[in-house]
């Protein structure tokens, strides 16, 4: 009798639920911190101690501070991509459609800009830290949409290798585009629906109308 009502020892396992909300909490704690402070500048332990954890705590949810930022990330992208994905299902008009995407791409750095600096512009950040990020087979699913609409509105006629180029081409246009309205704001720009529907005549009309004419 005495060994059934014996407990067992140390402390029951987290549930999926416990494990979820906790980092949620440590996420939005760091989130807070690298907005305010900095990404460099905020350690583990004054993470911890901002979470009311202890270290050792700490570390049972992340192994450390880049694994926090990587998840950060890509809850950005996860909420940049579930809307541009809504907006790319709507539009039946294939130019319409990367026309939308590329905008809204734009538009949603341009309302969040803190999301921006945190996910480009963070100091002490290794580049092997972003291409584990960036080569991540999740992060480049989401970003072959661009790829998909492109090739779309340019039609069947459109070589693997001229689709490559104008995707990448694309990539630089609308985060150039993004960088430049974010960091010299102060310079009077063009309205970002011009800029980006002129980049995409570019890429697209020139594109259809140098085949046709072939």
């Amino acid at each position: 009798m005495a060994d059934q009502k014996r407990r067992p020892r140390g402390r029951p396992q987290r549930t999926e639920k416990q494990i979820t909300d906790m980092r949620d909490k440590i996420s939005s704690c760091a989130l807070r911190l690298f907005q305010e402070e900095g990404y460099e500048g905020i350690s583990m332990r004054r993470l911890a101690r901002e979470a009311s954890l202890s270290p050792m705590t700490l570390y049972k949810y992340f192994d450390n501070k880049i694994d926090i930022l990587r998840s950060l990330w890509a809850e950005v992208f996860v909420e940049l991509f579930d809307d541009l994905d809504q907006i790319a299902a709507k539009e039946v008009d294939p130019y319409e459609r990367i026309h939308s995407v590329a905008l809204r791409y734009v538009t949603y750095w341009l309302d969040h800009p803190e999301h921006y600096f945190m996910v480009f512009m963070s100091k002490g950040i290794r580049q092997a830290d972003v291409r584990s990020f960036v080569e991540d087979p999740t992060t480049l699913t989401r970003f072959d949409l661009f790829r998909k609409c492109l090739a779309e509105s340019l039609g069947d006629s459109v070589s693997p290798e001229v689709l490559r180029i104008k995707s990448e081409l694309l990539l630089c246009i609308l985060n150039g585009t993004v960088h430049n309205l974010i960091t010299i704001s102060s310079y009077s720009w063009s309205d970002p629906d011009e800029i980006i529907r002129t980049a995409i005549e570019g890429l697209v009309t020139n594109y259809t109308c140098a085949t046709k004419s072939t």
